[in-house]
């Protein structure tokens, strides 16, 4: 970044015609008394900060969404019709008149309100409504224009709240003149360009003030010619602007530059950023909607679709959505934000078959037994919501062969990868190599195989080593939003729930392994009623019981009601068959020989996974074979 200062003269000429605003500002929210104040400042010569400016070029330039700025100013947003001269928001650069612009445009990525403002003040006007006047009646708006008062003393300070030190007023047009007051157009100022033109301007003004009856004597001459060099020096001769300036090589990170110059206010959200942009893009042409409206509304009804499940969904989980179902990087890139990029993704968002691949994702996953808990990464759902929409939300019913395969497969991706964190870095890059894999894929097929490449590609894998189960039941407790989803694949290739509620339970009750239960009641020592203690939370002590059985196992000893469960139920809960590690003084037994047959199911599992690969493998050699 190099670092460069100009005129305010200089640089007003070339707004809106080299200088404009990119699509990731926000409009001009400034007052009249922060114009003045601004005003104030840099004819007293105070520093103002610096500014930001991002250099563009050629078709780069032109294809980036651009906005003017306000010039003529109104300061609400509802007025009466016949206002076409005023402007509340920023307009639209129209991509009719993106020919005739240069090859360099300069896009303000900070500065926007007070060069918007230097502009008002010197060029444009700002129009109020009166106290509690009607908006749609034009008698209640005042167009004004920016004055400064000549007589003034520069060397008094107001008494306000502003503390000016030179007295600057929005004004209706020609104010009348008094011996105290002759109110200057400031923008005029921009036409003295000489010393000489000064000078003669001071003899115009005291004209001017006898021509209204002002008597010569009575004139402070002094008070005009301080106010007015003071006025030019700061529009014609001072290095005011002192910028900073970003050239092509940023273009990448210049959602992030902007983001940090802007930190000083309320902070905004990348996400934030777009969903304004596409409010602005979708707003135009001959279907226009409102693209926040409608956003923000579809988040709602994802979180309502089943409160119970406890999702928090925001705008930036449809956003990344709408991205990569549009074929866009998910990654909030500079370049997702071209007028191409935007209309991409209003088409895919106005395809009914989007929304509906958000909610078959939801069946899918209720019908896991998971919820907003356990899915502990809401990424995770990208590719799964993307192979619904890629494949016309296509029905996964139980009672299908390929719906149950399918179903199968996703279950299983679902859960590895959240168990292995496999989006914890650079999660937008992988997910768009995820898409390619499932966009690549024949029809109706999830292609586990492929995306198990893939995540092997990026240090990453699908299938688990004994290592690695161990670690995780040695680390998840009851409470991790991981410990659902690893008792849910213990079940394997079915899930623990077909739309049936399940409850973590301690299979050796809490209550029976507390430290001080275990000394006093138990007669344990110390230490190891410690341990135990610590780990009654532990995965291995924790399994999924419907709430009825829940119910009947707390009405009863805990032993009792382990004894009494057929081989089947303990068979699906991995719980060890020999009786005498049921007791509490066993509880380190019980956890040992649990840990065994669980890892020995994930690894036969992973094994079964891996054949299923080299058979697929094998079936797509063969195929190709017949082929030739």
């Amino acid at each position: 970044m190099s670092y460069q200062s100009t005129k305010i003269s200089k640089l007003i000429t070339d707004i809106n015609s080299e200088i404009y605003l990119p699509g990731i500002q926000r409009e001009f929210v400034w007052d009249s008394d922060q114009i003045v104040q601004l005003f104030d400042s840099v004819i007293r010569g105070y520093p103002i900060g610096s500014f930001l400016f991002w250099n563009t070029r050629g078709k780069f330039a032109k294809n980036q969404i651009k906005y003017e700025f306000v010039q003529h100013y109104i300061t609400e947003g509802v007025y009466p019709d016949e206002f076409d001269h005023v402007r509340y928001r920023n307009p639209k650069v129209r991509d009719e008149f993106a020919t005739d612009l240069p090859e360099k445009l300069t896009l303000v990525l900070d500065g926007q309100q007070r060069l918007t403002s230097f502009y008002i003040g010197l060029k444009g006007s700002l129009t109020e409504r009166g106290y509690r006047q009607r908006r749609k009646k034009t008698d209640s708006w005042t167009q004004k224009k920016l004055y400064m008062n000549l007589l003034s003393n520069p060397a008094k300070i107001t008494e306000d709240d502003r503390k000016l030190k030179y007295i600057l007023e929005f004004k209706e047009p020609n104010p009348s003149h008094s011996a105290s007051e002759y109110w200057y157009p400031v923008g005029d100022i921009l036409d003295v360009e000489t010393a000489d033109e000064r000078y003669a301007l001071v003899d115009e003004v005291q004209t001017e003030l006898e021509a209204a009856g002002v008597s010569n004597s009575s004139i402070n001459r002094k008070y005009i010619e301080q106010n007015l060099n003071e006025l030019w020096r700061a529009v014609h001769e001072r290095d005011t602007i002192n910028y900073y300036e970003l050239g092509s090589k940023h273009n990448d990170n210049v959602l992030d530059i902007f983001i940090r110059a802007n930190e000083g206010g309320t902070q905004l959200g990348k996400e934030e950023m777009l969903l304004s942009m596409a409010t602005a893009k979708w707003s135009e042409g001959t279907e226009p909607i409102d693209a926040r409206k409608k956003i923000t509304t579809l988040v709602d009804k994802l979180n309502e679709y089943d409160a119970q499940a406890g999702f928090d969904f925001d705008i930036g989980f449809v956003l990344r959505n709408l991205l990569t179902a549009s074929e866009l990087s998910s990654k909030y890139d500079i370049q997702n934000f071209s007028d191409e990029n935007l209309q991409q993704m209003k088409d895919v968002f106005q395809d009914p078959e989007f929304e509906d691949a958000l909610f078959s994702t939801l069946d899918l996953v209720d019908s896991y037994g998971l919820d907003g808990h356990s899915v502990s990464s809401t990424v995770s759902l990208i590719p799964i919501i993307y192979f619904f929409y890629e494949n016309d939300n296509i029905k996964l019913g139980w009672d299908s062969k390929d719906g149950r395969q399918t179903r199968t497969k996703l279950f299983y991706w679902l859960c590895t990868t959240l168990l292995k964190g496999v989006y914890h870095s650079a999660p937008y890059t992988l997910i768009n190599s995820i898409r390619n894999d499932i966009r690549s894929a024949p029809d109706g097929t999830f292609p586990l195989e492929e995306l198990h490449s893939t995540l092997l590609s990026n240090g990453k894998s699908l299938t688990f080593i004994e290592e690695e189960v161990r670690d995780m039941t040695q680390k998840l407790q009851y409470g991790n939003k991981r410990v659902e989803v690893f008792l849910s694949l213990l079940y394997f290739p079915e899930p623990a729930s077909q739309h049936e509620d399940f409850e973590v339970d301690h299979i050796i009750p809490r209550s029976q392994l507390s430290q001080e239960k275990l000394v006093d009641t138990y007669g344990m020592d110390l230490g190891y009623a410690r341990r135990y203690e610590k780990l009654r939370d532990n995965i291995l002590n924790l399994q999924f019981l419907t709430p009825d059985e829940n119910s009947e196992k707390s009405d009863k000893d805990y032993q009792e009601w382990l004894k009494s469960r057929h081989d089947s139920q303990i068979e699906r809960h991995y719980i060890p068959k020999d009786e005498e590690t049921y007791s509490v003084e066993n509880f380190q037994q019980f956890l040992d020989r649990r840990e065994d047959q669980i890892v020995k199911q994930l690894l036969e599992m992973s094994d079964q996974i891996e054949e299923q690969f080299e058979s697929e493998e094998q079936s797509i050699t063969a195929s190709g074979e017949a082929a030739e």
